[in-house]
């Protein structure tokens, strides 16, 4: 299933919906996200935009797959960014803010 969930997000990321992070500076690319067992980290530009194009591609994979996103533990973390911003947006993606460095939850 993470597979699906890879193919939606370069999907998203290739049609200009989700704008990933750019890592490197000589010769950046870009990262959208990262999976490891049943974990996914999203990366992403601070936007609107992104915040609802992964709220959107979430519950598409929740409706595709029918494996179940748990809110309660994901996590939003941002980086250099407003507080206030992050609150506006984990009300909207009804999950919590996080500071780095986090430790996941079992």
């Amino acid at each position: 299933m993470g597979e699906g969930f890879h193919v939606l997000m370069e999907s998203l990321s290739v049609n200009n919906l989700f704008t990933g992070y750019n890592v490197g500076r000589s010769a950046p690319f870009v990262v959208s996200h990262v999976q490891f067992a049943d974990d996914t980290l999203i990366l992403g530009e601070k936007s609107w935009t992104n915040v609802r194009t992964m709220w959107a591609a979430l519950f598409l994979f929740d409706a595709l797959s029918g494996l179940k996103v748990n809110f309660s533990k994901s996590q939003f973390v941002g980086v250099n960014v407003a507080s206030s911003w992050l609150s506006e947006v984990v009300l909207v993606l009804n999950c919590r803010v996080e500071s780095l460095p986090f430790v996941g939850i079992g």
